[in-house]
């Protein structure tokens, strides 16, 4: 007996190519990072616009988690994607106030690892609504 294909929402849809999105925003904002750290100030600007746009992709992520998570009875994957967002207005407002490097760098890596670590979670929530269905 063959298993049927699972369809997947359109929400758990969204949501894993905004967690993707997110996620390569904040690759990018490593490598501006590191490069700061290596002495070339010269792309803070740019490091601050990306931040600005996986923050705003992060607040995205929130609201089709939790649509998603709606669907597939799972509310897990919602409330660490709101963590991200709210981890990353903190993020902002460490670079705002200056002088906090270290503290900056460490929560930036953090906040990196649960965006990555939010991609497979949305892909649990696409087998977890097929077998809820």
């Amino acid at each position: 007996m063959a298993d049927s294909p699972v369809v997947v929402s359109p929400s758990v849809q969204r949501l894993r190519i905004v967690a993707i999105v997110t996620a390569v925003l904040l690759l990018i904002q490593l490598g501006l990072g590191i490069m700061i750290a290596t002495g070339n100030g010269g792309v803070r600007p740019a490091h601050a616009g990306v931040g600005y746009l996986a923050t705003l992709s992060g607040i995205v992520a929130a609201v089709f988690a939790w649509q998603a998570a709606k669907k597939a009875g799972s509310m897990g994957a919602f409330f660490h994607a709101v963590s991200l967002p709210v981890l990353m207005l903190v993020q902002i407002g460490l670079a705002e106030m200056g002088g906090l490097v270290i503290p900056h760098i460490i929560l930036g890596i953090l906040i990196l690892l649960g965006a990555v670590g939010l991609v497979p979670m949305a892909g649990k929530l696409a087998t977890r609504q097929g077998t809820a269905a």
